[in-house]
């Protein structure tokens, strides 16, 4: 008897385990990939994303300038002055001076301008607001400018990733991938086919569900575009990805060997 003969069974149980580990790597790289069903090619075009104009709301705070022709003027709508908002009005081929204040907007959606008074902004578009306020300093300035900008756009991410937390990003605008970079990004036992967007904007609150693996997220702006306060909550899996995959290796493995020795106990047996 030839003690080296490696039964045939055996060569079939070890090309089938060869062959589980491959497609168990492949759905390994599947889970951990964003963007999965992209076509594979060097350049795909998406579709183009008009940026959202961001409302004014509670809790906004927004720099306010006002450029004008009259020092003495100006003076009583300073918050205070500096040099550098001088040097703004002079890019604006404005003499004299101005005045650049960061405005809180209040629980009531109003900020408080100097002279004027008390001013509702929420609700309004950056532009809107400017529009606003220039019509009601326009009686007390001569030929104004008004220039209006948001300080801060905040976003929290929570869940399964690597730095959970609110994050002010030093932009008007934000994007999914912008958010999920501030908090360091997924590791590999976070669900990304389930991950949320709180979302109370505008006077809507909803919550949106998505699949991070899916490409369709690059071209749905009420995802893929970030609104203020935006929280993004991402599901941890039930188990580690290793733990993941290795029970369901092992349980294939298991019925696989189940199998062999069964088909080699009946072999025997008829010898």
């Amino acid at each position: 008897m030839n003690r080296n003969h490696i039964h045939p069974a055996t060569l079939i149980l070890c090309f089938a385990a060869f062959i589980l580990m491959l497609t168990t790597s492949c759905s390994t790289s599947k889970k951990l990939n964003y963007f999965n069903d992209l076509p594979n090619a060097e350049t795909y075009e998406l579709k183009a994303m008009a940026i959202p104009e961001r409302i004014i709301e509670r809790g906004d705070r927004l720099d306010v300038t006002f450029l004008v022709k009259d020092q003495e003027s100006a003076a009583f709508f300073n918050k205070h002055s500096g040099g550098a908002v001088a040097a703004a009005a002079a890019g604006a081929g404005i003499g004299g001076t101005a005045s650049s204040s960061d405005y809180l907007v209040d629980n009531d959606g109003e900020i408080e301008v100097p002279v004027v008074g008390k001013v509702k902004l929420a609700g309004l578009t950056a532009n809107q607001a400017k529009q606003k306020l220039l019509g009601l300093v326009s009686p007390f300035l001569k030929d104004p400018l008004v220039e209006l900008s948001f300080n801060t756009f905040k976003v929290t991410v929570l869940g399964e990733v690597k730095n959970p937390g609110s994050f002010i990003i030093s932009a008007q605008h934000s994007t999914l991938f912008a958010a999920l970079a501030a908090a360091g990004d997924l590791p590999h036992s976070a669900k990304r086919y389930d991950v949320r967007i709180y979302r109370d904007y505008n006077g809507k609150r909803e919550i949106r569900k998505f699949d991070l693996r899916k490409a369709s997220v690059l071209e749905d702006p009420d995802i893929f575009q970030m609104r203020p306060n935006d929280v993004i909550y991402v599901q941890a899996r039930s188990g580690s990805l290793f733990k993941e995959d290795f029970g369901l290796f092992a349980s294939v493995f298991t019925v696989l060997i189940s199998a062999v020795t069964l088909g080699v106990t009946i072999n025997n047996a008829k010898k």
